[in-house]
């Protein structure tokens, strides 16, 4: 390696060569000549040296408080900067933490990028978006060749292996693989309050596949983190396991119970949200619960809105409620009420709160969940973001990031803007327009469920197709590829 004096030298050396070449150039003498040649070359040398663009850095040798300390910045920016500096140096390497060691920790989770899909494809190329920074990346995924990429938890891919029924995790920018339990093993760590209410995964456990799993979230209170998955359906339920369990766990009901689903083995829940480490539930009507672990896997109730969960507005779907995770840590919901006839009629309302589509008047309220004082806080406005809204996902997206997202809006995910009929709700729309806005045109194909009619497709269709990514039922309709590869 080249110090700095041996590089001042050097150059020293070389002003002075090209001094004498210089007076040997004019005729004088080479000794006479170059005296003063060289000792300005030399000074242009040194102020090379010391001042230029070239100024010569030991970087591989850099203090280690100093390598944390960029490392670490990196790393709260985004995972994917952390990872670049990384591969940078070596001995940086060796100073910092290896992300594909530690997986699941969730200080390398890539929380931010997704994987945008709407046309299957069994290649392992895909495009990353950071929904955060707008930055893209095109990476190779070996493993969706051979699995089903079902949905995201905290960046994290959830694959599933329809030979052996298997569960991997794959972080999309190190392509590193946690395994764990298969899904043919589920145990209930909870007994039945009755004796006729046995699970519906029980009663016939081979049926639960790929095409019940509809979200996913991590618990950070257990060490390693706890991964949550969420069965639809007729198996409506929740189950977890860590990597190194032998199987499956369901979650009980907890303060959730309700005899409609009680009486059938089932849990009812709508959308899971993970969100400072602990992982939480929002109930059709909009209640909110906490899924605590231990002692026992149950649900313990956060906010209750239990006096809207009558049995026709849970059997009918007249309330839907999504939680969203927002910026600064905030918990948001979005609540939408089908047919305000049932719920106080017109004259119960504000005019401007309200909106007809198909023939029902709806109503559509966002809010903030207060998880301190056990209640929902009304949001007037969500200023330069959007949401999106479906029972995989759901995004909080920002305006200025992305100029082609309506601001101040709530996007409905695929599948519900087939049965709600619209696309976009305006939480503050101006005077002489319109509260929503007619759903994206979609056609069905066998081998790629619903997908847009018009390609190339805008932001916002991917966004809708990604947040209601739903696997399906046939082995051919999967969101991943046509064809599932059977290895």
């Amino acid at each position: 390696m080249v110090t700095r004096a041996r590089r001042r030298r050097l150059l020293a050396e070389s002003s002075e060569r090209l001094g004498r070449h210089q007076a040997q150039q004019r005729g004088g003498s080479p000794d006479a000549a170059s005296g003063d040649a060289a000792a300005q070359n030399r000074k242009k040398a040194e102020a090379l040296v010391h001042y230029g663009p070239q100024e010569w850095r030991d970087w591989a040798n850099l203090p280690p408080d100093l390598v944390g300390e960029i490392s670490g910045r990196l790393l709260s920016h985004d995972v994917a900067e952390y990872l670049r500096f990384r591969a940078a140096c070596k001995p940086w390497r060796e100073l910092t933490a290896d992300p594909r060691a530690r997986l699941l920790d969730s200080r390398f989770r890539p929380r931010n990028w997704v994987v945008p899909s709407i046309i299957p494809d069994a290649r392992p190329r895909r495009s990353l978006l950071n929904l955060a920074t707008a930055a893209s990346l095109a990476v190779d995924l070996p493993a969706l060749s051979t699995h089903c990429h079902i949905c995201a938890a905290d960046g994290l891919l959830v694959l599933y292996h329809e030979p052996s029924k298997a569960i991997r995790l794959l972080d999309p920018l190190s392509n590193a693989v946690t395994e764990v339990p298969a899904i043919s093993s589920i145990v209930d760590a909870v007994p039945p309050s009755r004796w006729g209410y046995i699970s519906v995964v029980f009663r016939n456990p081979s049926r639960v596949g790929p095409h019940l799993i509809n979200g996913a979230g991590f618990d950070d209170s257990t060490s390693p983190p706890t991964l949550m998955l969420c069965l639809r359906d007729e198996f409506t339920n929740i189950i977890f396991a860590r990597p190194e369990d032998a199987h499956w766990t369901l979650v009980s009901s907890g303060q959730a119970s309700h005899p409609m689903y009680d009486i059938r083995g089932r849990l009812l829940f709508y959308t899971l949200l993970s969100l400072g480490g602990r992982c939480y539930v929002s109930s059709p009507e909009g209640s909110v619960y906490l899924v605590e672990l231990c002692p026992l896997p149950r649900l313990l109730e956060v906010v209750d809105q239990r006096r809207f969960a009558e049995y026709d507005n849970i059997f009918y779907r007249r309330i839907i409620s999504f939680l969203i995770g927002g910026t600064g840590g905030r918990m948001l919901m979005v609540r939408y009420w089908r047919g305000i006839e049932h719920f106080g009629g017109v004259g119960a309302y504000k005019r401007k709160e309200l909106f007809t589509v198909g023939g029902l008047t709806s109503r559509i309220e966002v809010l903030e969940v207060d998880i301190a004082n056990r209640r929902l806080v009304p949001v007037r406005s969500l200023g330069r973001w959007a949401v999106f809204v479906g029972l995989t996902h759901c995004l909080h997206i920002s305006a200025d990031t992305f100029p082609s997202i309506v601001a101040d809006a709530v996007y409905l995910g695929r599948l519900h803007q087939q049965s709600r009929q619209f696309s976009i709700y305006h939480i503050n729309n101006k005077k002489n327009h319109r509260r929503t806005e007619p759903p994206h045109k979609f056609v069905f194909h066998l081998n790629r469920g619903l997908a847009p009619a018009a390609t190339p497709c805008n932001l916002d269709q991917y966004l809708v197709c990604y947040v209601d990514s739903k696997h399906g039922r046939s082995s051919n309709a999967c969101i991943n590829h046509a064809k599932h590869c059977m290895r």
